[in-house]
């Protein structure tokens, strides 16, 4: 336990926080938006997710296709979501083996596109574990190169 008196933080300078993105990263984001690629809907994910990529480093036009990717992966996922919460996410079958009850093919797609959103993910560094894989020294083979 620390002795003494307390910090007095009244004359602390406040860092800028790095939960919103600043207007630079908000043009590079507008700059790439790819409308003739995504739908309105899409384009919603892209407004939310692109600046913030953007200031951390990770919104670069080779990257675009990809990111398009996530986009549809999400928008995908939260209208499986909703068509499934509304007619079910099972249905019932009876025959000769009795009552069963199955899940929608629908559920199997839900399920394939979050596997791909969680590859997306892990790409764009967007988990915690994933980003911190994505910091300097931790693997990267052409770190070295930056310095020539």
């Amino acid at each position: 336990m620390a002795r003494g008196p307390k910090p007095n933080l009244d004359n602390v300078k406040q860092l800028p926080m790095h939960d919103e993105p600043q207007a630079v990263h908000i043009a590079k984001a507008e700059a790439l938006r790819p409308a003739d690629l995504l739908t309105d809907d899409e384009l919603k994910v892209w407004d939310r997710i692109a600046p913030h990529l953007a200031m951390l480093g990770r919104l670069k036009p080779h990257f675009l296709d990809a990111l398009c990717e996530y986009c549809r992966v999400v928008r995908r996922l939260a209208d499986a979501r909703e068509y499934l919460d509304e007619k079910d996410w099972v249905y019932v079958t009876s025959g000769r083996n009795g009552v069963q009850y199955k899940s929608r093919p629908e559920v199997a797609q839900l399920n394939d596109d979050w596997r791909k959103w969680r590859s997306l993910v892990g790409e764009f560094g967007l988990a915690p574990a994933a980003e911190r894989g994505m910091k300097s020294g931790q693997g990267d083979l052409f770190d070295d190169f930056d310095n020539f």
